[in-house]
């Protein structure tokens, strides 16, 4: 993993929009996007859950690669790289991953700590797109599942070239690691969905790498499919992100993420 350079922690400071992105900020906007999680509180620094615990917000550690906060982010490390909602798009430059950096320790508590506590809160959401009987598993915490079914009912009233995008889902809740990581994947918290997106924007960084830790030259076909931001847009706007805009992209990939994206944003 390549270190991150000056112009890197510049965005991370100040962001895709080139508006400073304040600590205040950040913790506002996850206590805004989690309120049966977290409540309001005077005291600097904190996320006050609802049971009455509190997590440090910055832990003070500065962590110098991406890499370091993938694998020991803070809740102000995951909202360091604001994640760029909309369409069209730019190509992501080095490392610029927004949503990949995922404080562990509040998805767990959040959406449970095992894979038994997390199927406990997991529901079917009909997916119309794949067929009128289509049903995929979800979490319903934090209101993941109903935004869901909101996507899949706008997306099944888009044009069928459109919605054959989303017409084949592949993946919901597994409790497992990420590929070439041993941090837990957000499908382990029943809050991600995968899809067969048609060829060529089907992409991820570590096929196109075979086998390889470089990762590969971003494909322009993401850049280029206006259809495929349609769909980016929809979920976007249901508080979902889209692995497509990552570096190391992934474009099968969306994850209910509504401190990044959704109302809010």
């Amino acid at each position: 993993m390549k270190r991150l350079g000056t112009a890197a922690f510049l965005l991370f400071a100040v962001g895709w929009n080139g508006l400073a992105a304040s600590d205040d900020d950040g913790l506002r906007r996850l206590v805004g996007a989690y309120p049966d999680q977290f409540e309001a509180t005077e005291k600097a620094n904190v996320l006050r859950w609802k049971d009455g615990t509190e997590t440090v917000y910055d832990d003070g550690v500065a962590r110098s690669s991406l890499d370091e906060m993938m694998k020991q982010g803070s809740p102000k490390d995951q909202m360091s790289l604001p994640y760029p909602c909309g369409w069209p798009m730019r190509e992501p430059g080095t490392d610029e991953d927004p949503g990949r950096v995922r404080c562990e320790a509040l998805f767990r508590k959040m959406y449970g700590n095992s894979a038994a506590e997390v199927e406990r809160s997991l529901v079917d959401v009909a997916w119309p797109a794949a067929g009128a009987s289509k049903k995929v598993r979800f979490t319903r915490v934090n209101g993941a599942a109903s935004a869901l079914q909101r996507v899949g009912e706008e997306v099944n009233a888009l044009p069928d070239d459109l919605r054959r995008y989303v017409a084949k889902p592949i993946g919901t809740f597994t409790w497992r690691t990420i590929a070439g990581e041993d941090r837990p994947s957000p499908h382990s918290f029943g809050m991600a969905i995968d899809f067969q997106l048609p060829t060529p924007v089907h992409r991820y960084w570590r096929w196109d790498a075979k086998g390889g830790k470089d990762v590969p030259a971003f494909p322009p076909e993401i850049l280029d499919d206006a259809r495929l931001g349609r769909i980016m847009a929809v979920f976007e706007r249901h508080g979902f992100i889209c692995g497509g805009k990552w570096r190391h992209y992934d474009t099968m990939h969306f994850e209910y993420r509504p401190e990044l994206a959704g109302p809010q944003k």
